[in-house]
């Protein structure tokens, strides 16, 4: 089946609940988030929390991170057009068939986005021997830093997101247990960014750890990196964080809803192979699918993450 990804038109609504009056919404293919993200404060167990980001007036999204959020180039420039052609089964390089999340985030946010994310990156790759010659978030954030850009702090919102599998599962058996040092590294490397002559003021951490898996290593990772908000919050940058694990639960089953209740026919991947190079074996339903390429959101997946960052920032003041 050869298919390509057009943007459909917004329609806005009105959600008197919420923070956010008027969201652009899309038909998404008839997948849409069917839970509501929980909100808490800084401190203490890990949630939804946003201390200090404004969305309101953010131009630019600086991305960091790995497979889910490589928008097909890593350099801060334009990105490749997020579209199918012909049986690859990659839009524009991404690992999967449409925008990533970041995408998604920096449109509705009206942003443009620079993005330094790759495939298969970790935090810190000199942590990790399995891993030699990958990308890591310290050579993503000195490719950024190389570049002297000029941005306004007030109006850049650096979104970081690392950990999903690499650095909790695969390489922890390989490797040995490096967690702690990896998350103090990213801390350091955004502290880094908060520094002359960045100065970074927005940040925001997403965090989705074993994808539905949950494991004492991770949760330890992932209460380390929500603790050390609190000391760069002290510092005076405003931390917003995200904590996808209940939203790969509800949908995997792990809790209620389930699958369905999001739109999805499908609740594994749709292309039956991470590294192959066609469309051969694109499973029936590809536009309600949780994942494209195995353990890879697709681009609907993609678009509810979006949504689920776009209503903590708007509604988890912490």
């Amino acid at each position: 089946m050869v298919r390509t990804w057009a943007p459909l038109f917004a329609i806005l609504s009105f959600v008197s609940a919420f923070h956010l009056p008027f969201e652009r919404r899309q038909t998404n293919d008839g997948v849409h988030l069917a839970i509501t993200p929980a909100c808490g404060k800084l401190g203490g167990t890990p949630i939804n929390a946003n201390a200090g980001v404004v969305t309101t007036g953010i131009k630019t999204l600086v991305a960091f991170g790995d497979s889910y959020t490589f928008g097909g180039k890593n350099d801060g420039g334009p990105l490749p057009p997020a579209v199918l052609i012909g049986t690859n089964p990659r839009a524009g390089n991404r690992a999967t068939d449409g925008p990533v999340w970041a995408e998604d985030l920096a449109s509705d946010l009206g942003a443009t986005i620079k993005d330094y994310a790759i495939s298969g990156a970790v935090v810190n790759v000199t942590l990790w021997p399995s891993k030699a010659g990958a990308s890591d978030f310290l050579h993503q954030a000195a490719l950024f830093l190389s570049q002297n850009n000029t941005l306004n702090p007030v109006t850049t919102l650096y979104a970081v997101f690392f950990g999903i599998k690499s650095d909790n599962f695969t390489l922890y058996v390989a490797d040995g247990n490096h967690l702690p040092q990896a998350a103090a590294d990213l801390l350091a490397q955004i502290e880094r960014l908060a520094a002359a002559p960045t100065n970074a003021k927005n940040i925001l951490v997403v965090d989705d750890y074993g994808f539905g898996t949950h494991s004492a290593i991770g949760d330890a990772w992932k209460q380390a990196v929500f603790t050390g908000l609190i000391t760069l919050r002290a510092q005076g940058l405003n931390v917003a964080f995200v904590d996808f694990s209940p939203l790969w639960d509800a949908v995997l089953g792990t809790t209620p809803p389930g699958f369905a209740a999001f739109g999805y026919k499908n609740p594994g991947n749709c292309i039956p192979n991470a590294d192959q190079t066609t469309l051969a074996g694109e499973c029936a339903t590809p536009l309600q699918s949780f994942y494209w390429l195995p353990s890879h959101p697709s681009k609907e997946t993609h678009r509810i993450m979006a949504d689920y960052v776009d209503f903590v920032l708007a509604n988890c003041e912490a």
